[in-house]
């Protein structure tokens, strides 16, 4: 299992003079390249800020090409980044994490890095606002979309019914995308659906502008989650704003990581960090409301390395 770096860890290798860390650092005079970045369903965040960021990353660094790629989200990106499929991806810290670690539904550890720590994502179990549903135990016996196969969705929403004592055979089980689940929902074919998600996730809002529904709390789900999973979990709440909920709701929040491909330049992928930082403002235009990283957090991505040219961007900083 990987040594999970400390803080005092990461600043002291910030602290090492890097390979190549007299080269370019501007961004500026990259060679030509072709990128893809794995983001995920369509209505999800992580389609929305990959779209976003795609582009401006091609306005701002002279012949880069990005191009995105939709997937089922965190474990198909862990995957594809670790096979070189696609360059860049979203994934959930514990999807991540597991692959890093080599457990789970990995039989063997991979080689990930990170360019960054990005928002946290929260999980969402939706209902109609009539359902009898108001705990993760009342699922039992109903038709629940757990999430597509190939998404982080799919095992944080395993994982929160096994914290409650649910087993596998305890609900009707689907594997459904977001849009699908939603759908799904709205036509009564489901009783409820997991998402993970950061806020506001579009699928549901415009869910819960077509029709009223309710989102069920999690939130003390957590001590158990962080005691078999990995301190990836945190309890949070949603805003009453975010859906036209009556009252905030009490939820797991999980934190999300930008996967990089080791392999990618060192000068390349310190020009992508900085754009995703001087850039907030036009990201925020293209896909307004999706919160955003923050340079003071976003180096905590254990157990997940920096790549190199990420922390020669982050020790800058520092100057």
């Amino acid at each position: 299992m990987p040594i999970q770096p400390t803080r005092r860890a990461l600043l002291a290798a910030a602290s090492v003079p890097l390979l190549g860390a007299c080269g370019r650092g501007s961004g500026d005079d990259l060679e030509p390249t072709e990128l893809t970045l794995a983001t995920g369903n369509p209505g999800g965040v992580f389609h929305r800020y990959g779209e976003a960021l795609a582009k401006v990353w091609q306005e701002r660094l002279d012949g880069i090409t990005v191009r995105t790629r939709g997937t089922n989200a965190s474990v198909d990106n862990v995957r594809e980044v670790s096979e070189g499929v696609s360059d860049i991806g979203f994934s959930l810290a514990d999807t991540a994490a597991d692959a890093r670690r080599g457990r789970g539904t990995w039989g063997e550890p991979v080689d990930l890095w990170a360019l960054a720590r990005a928002y946290d994502s929260f999980v969402h179990l939706v209902v109609r606002a009539d359902s009898q549903v108001r705990a993760v135990t009342d699922l039992r016996g109903l038709r629940v979309s757990l999430g597509a196969s190939g998404s982080g969705t799919r095992g944080i929403a395993w994982r929160c019914m096994r914290a409650a004592g649910l087993g596998t055979d305890d609900v009707e089980s689907v594997a459904e995308t977001l849009q699908r689940s939603a759908d799904g929902l709205a036509s009564g074919d489901l009783d409820a659906f997991f998402f993970v998600s950061g806020l506001p996730n579009t699928a549901v809002l415009h869910l819960s502008q077509d029709m009223e529904v309710r989102l069920v709390p999690l939130g003390h789900l957590v001590p158990r989650l962080v005691r078999d999973h990995g301190s990836e979990f945190s309890r949070s709440s949603i805003p009453a704003s975010t859906y036209g909920q009556e009252r905030a709701v009490d939820t797991v929040s999980v934190q999300n990581y930008l996967l990089v491909r080791r392999a990618l330049q060192l000068d390349l992928v310190q020009a992508l960090t900085r754009v995703l930082f001087e850039e907030q403002p036009r990201v925020d235009e293209l896909a307004g409301g999706v919160r955003q990283p923050n340079i003071g957090t976003a180096i905590y991505t254990s157990p997940l390395p920096l790549h190199p040219g990420a922390l020669r961007y982050y020790r800058e900083q520092r100057h």
